[in-house]
């Protein structure tokens, strides 16, 4: 990784630390289709990402009044909240938007788990249809009304666990099987009385799979060299690909890839190019996200992916609003401040450069352990391999204990 030495050439000191914002928290309660609590079920907090996934965000168990609390959560308006139970015999409902606020009371909220189903198993025999071998490498998707999950059935064959996990009993079930190098298998399946384990029998035809080559190239088409290529298939079909690497001419190859649409994310930061800005909205400066498809009749799908302008350098200084003592271990969150639930965090041992996007704005948020959460700061557009120094004051969070939490009832 070629080393970036740093001057500054621009400084921003934010000398106004009076309106700020700290860590927010929801609270809530867990309720069945009558409206009863349900003590025990986990709840999971999840943070849509800017690719479209979700990553974990926090997760407690409800108490015996089906009450709970996730603290430490940052601000934002990208979160989303589930509470599922098998062992209670509540399968995962679809997840509820959640919004998320600094300062004060905590956002309250009252999750319908829905109906409790008695629960039933499904046990899986699948197939090769041209060698008649079995198939154990194998993903399943499996809908019920507005229940849906992913089953990992081959994670249980592989651990010798006959059985597959459970599902809705007293509904009529949908599921898809999948596996790499192969055409899905989808099957309706009648409803299954609750206890009940129902073996299900597919065969897989295999697949006629294609590639996608090509060279990456900068805003000025010229070649850049080692850069990491990952193609994600949409919609998601549970399967995934190991990213590649371009050659020093810039060249990269992926194979063995499933018919299917896919977008082409890269990540190249010691040539001044992060995945984190990758299809950023309403961003004409950046470059665009590149979808390609590869037929169903295999052959390869040659391409020239444009990563756009590099990016340029914010070096970020933290400080101790009261102290002036500088901090280290930061947090700092960029977000396209076009839509923040594009976007990404960077944790930092100590200051340092941190590569953001140029030709874009972006919003950032910065914390420390023990410290609230900056107030968002907007950086209009930079230019590429720009140096900008940010130097952000942070308060002390309350000691636990102080009461200083605004609270409100549970609705």
């Amino acid at each position: 990784m070629r080393l970036l030495p740093f001057t500054v050439a621009a400084s921003i000191i934010l000398l106004s630390v009076a309106a700020h914002s700290q860590m927010g928290c929801i609270r809530g309660v867990v309720v069945d289709d009558a409206g009863q609590p349900l003590p025990g079920m986990p709840v999971g907090l999840a943070e849509r990402t800017w690719d479209g996934g979700q990553k974990p965000a926090g997760g407690t168990v409800t108490d015996t009044s089906g009450a709970f609390e996730i603290d430490d959560v940052p601000p934002g308006t990208h979160y989303e909240l589930g509470a599922n139970n098998d062992a209670l015999v509540f399968p995962a409902s679809l997840p509820q938007p959640i919004s998320v606020t600094g300062s004060g009371p905590c956002t309250t909220v009252t999750y319908d788990a829905g109906k409790r189903a008695g629960a039933a198993k499904l046990k899986f025999k699948v197939m090769d249809a041209a060698t008649n071998k079995p198939i154990n490498d194998i993903t399943v998707h499996a809908t019920a009304g507005t229940w849906s999950s992913w089953l990992p059935v081959g994670d249980m064959l592989h651990a010798g666990v006959p059985v597959g996990p459970q599902v809705p009993s007293l509904s009529n079930l949908h599921i898809e099987i999948t596996a790499k190098g192969y055409f899905p298998s989808s099957l309706d399946l009648p409803a299954i009385k609750p206890g009940e384990i129902r073996e299900v029998v597919a065969q897989l035809h295999p697949e006629i799979l294609g590639c996608i080559t090509g060279i990456t190239v900068d805003d000025s088409f010229a070649p850049v060299k080692s850069t990491m290529i990952d193609a994600r298939r949409t919609p998601y079909a549970g399967d995934g690909y190991a990213p590649v690497h371009a050659d020093e001419n810039g060249r990269f190859r992926l194979d063995r890839l499933r018919p299917g649409d896919y977008d082409l994310y890269f990540e190249n930061e010691a040539e001044g190019f992060s995945r984190l800005w990758v299809g950023w909205v309403d961003q004409p400066g950046l470059g665009k996200l590149l979808r390609v498809t590869v037929p169903s009749t295999g052959g390869c799908r040659n391409v020239t992916l444009n990563m756009g302008p590099r990016g340029a350098w914010l070096h970020v200084v933290a400080i101790d609003a009261d102290t002036q003592q500088q901090l280290s271990k930061l947090n700092v969150t960029i977000e396209n401040s076009k839509n923040n639930r594009q976007g990404g965090t960077s944790p930092l041992a100590e200051a340092q450069p941190v590569l953001v996007p140029s030709h874009a704005s972006f919003t950032i948020h910065v914390w420390a352990d023990g410290y609230r959460v900056s107030e968002p700061i907007r950086i209009e557009p930079l230019i590429p391999d720009e140096k900008k120094e940010l130097t952000i004051p942070l308060r002390r969070r309350p000691i636990p204990g102080d009461n200083t939490r605004q609270t409100s009832p549970l609705p």
